[in-house]
């Protein structure tokens, strides 16, 4: 399979080092930033730009499964996906930075999920605002690392890092009664190891662990866990930068009432900006690592400090220095991916990699396209998927399944309503099967549902 990749950048190298070793990749390349890199790969590189129609039919858009555009230019990448598709029928994934295009060609859905195929965009890409709708699932829920919502609502996930002291930890997970009914507990994050637990698994201080239920179920072991852990989650954010990350995560904030918001920006131009665009944001115009201001701004009675600069090192600083005044949560920015372990090595809460994201998201809806991607867990080692049951697939009892070691079904969702299944549970035809499932062993699993 012919995949095109347009770049300027050091994106299309991540891109390109995952995808080389499955599929035929050429990379359009604009630039002297990064080509060293790409030149270090089994990829083919062509320099030029994007929009040359002659240059992507030498790069063979016309027999191209996929086309990513992915350079610093919205411009350029809405081009080079136009260009391609008057040369051939690639599926195409445009990446943008800007909201207007977002509304343009995905009706405002940042996901990935939908662009607008007909005008030649088959799916549009937003990192910031997804980086942003990211942080804001988390910031709902004190104490939380991660939080997902699925079925509509219906289910939801919770991951929590385990202190010292909690009544559920060194004891087999069958013989635990203190946590809510309706509670699974379906992954875990040790040293660096992700698995899915088993009833004699016993839980320890450090792990991170992605709780599993029922709406009701989960807004119980949230106050379960708020119990234990102290804090809320309203009250005061001070976010750190006030970029497209920064702004679109105070407009989303600025709709709840009980939040208070501080944006803290160094640019004035942007200041000004964003005083005119966010009506009940307190935007404060000074370097957001000075710890002198962030005294005097009384930002040590914040419950949450969100550092969203396009630096990761002011980010690291100046989540240090949120940790030195006391701020219960802290949320990092990480444009370096491999910054992550740094980051969790000095004790920051919840390092995000808007990069690491997109590129999981994009790589799955090449690798897997009958299936949906529903969430990353544990850094990457494991997946959620919602796998929906083909008509050719003959009803059977869960348990009569064979699934890989490290996976299992958390939900199954049946006319819109979703269940928590036994082994017992009959799947059909039209049924969606929620799966958690070790990264590297979901073509394994999806031949159970999917033949």
């Amino acid at each position: 399979m012919r995949i095109v990749l347009v770049s300027s950048g050091q994106v299309a190298r991540q891109f390109a080092a995952d995808l080389c070793g499955d599929y035929d990749v050429c990379v359009v390349h604009s630039g002297v930033d990064g080509r060293a890199n790409l030149e270090k790969l089994d990829v083919e590189v062509l320099d030029g730009q994007g929009n040359d129609a002659e240059l992507l039919t030498r790069a063979g858009v016309a027999d191209a499964a996929f086309v990513i555009a992915c350079t610093r230019s919205d411009e350029m990448n809405i081009l080079a996906c136009l260009t391609a598709r008057r040369l051939g029928n690639a599926e195409t994934i445009c990446f943008v930075s800007k909201e207007e295009y977002v509304q343009t060609f995905a009706g405002g859905d940042a996901t990935g999920a939908s662009g607008s195929p007909e005008m030649g965009i088959d799916h549009i890409i937003w990192p910031a605002r997804m980086l942003a709708d990211h942080i804001e699932r988390i910031l709902t829920v004190a104490g939380a690392t991660d939080v997902g919502s699925f079925a509509r609502g219906q289910i939801r996930l919770l991951e929590y890092r385990l202190p010292d002291g909690l009544p559920i930890l060194n004891r087999p997970l069958a013989e635990i009664r203190s946590l809510p009914p309706g509670t699974l507990i379906v992954a875990i994050t040790r040293d660096e190891e992700w698995f899915v637990p088993r009833g004699q698994s016993v839980l320890k201080a450090g792990d991170r662990v992605h709780f599993w239920g029922g709406a009701r179920s989960m807004h119980q072991l949230a106050a379960w866990f708020a119990a234990h852990l102290g804090g809320a989650a309203a009250g005061e954010v001070v976010i750190i930068g006030g970029g497209t990350v920064g702004a679109e995560l105070a407009k989303s904030l600025e709709r709840d009432s009980a939040q208070l918001i501080k944006v803290i920006e160094s640019d004035g131009v942007r200041c000004e900006a964003l005083a005119k665009e966010l009506s009940r944001v307190l935007v404060l115009h000074g370097d957001g690592c000075d710890i002198e201001l962030l005294e005097s701004e009384g930002v040590r009675f914040a419950h949450t400090l969100v550092a969203v600069t396009n630096s990761d090192e002011k980010n690291l600083l100046a989540s240090l220095l949120g940790q030195q005044l006391g701020i219960p949560k802290i949320i990092t920015r990480v444009s370096n991916s491999a910054n992550r372990r740094v980051f969790e090595s000095v004790g920051i809460d919840v390092p995000i990699s808007a990069r690491s994201t997109t590129l999981e998201a994009v790589l799955h809806m090449i690798r897997h396209k009958e299936v949906d991607l529903l969430a990353k867990l544990g850094e990457g080692g494991g997946e959620l998927l919602d796998v929906t049951l083909p008509p050719e697939f003959t009803p059977a009892a869960l348990k009569e399944l064979v699934l890989p070691p490290d996976s299992l079904v958390a939900a199954v969702v049946r006319k819109n309503k979703a269940m928590v299944p036994s082994g017992a549970t009959l799947l059909s035809p039209g049924d969606h099967c929620l799966i958690v499932c070790k990264a590297e062993s979901v073509p394994e699993a999806l031949k159970a549902f999917l033949g």
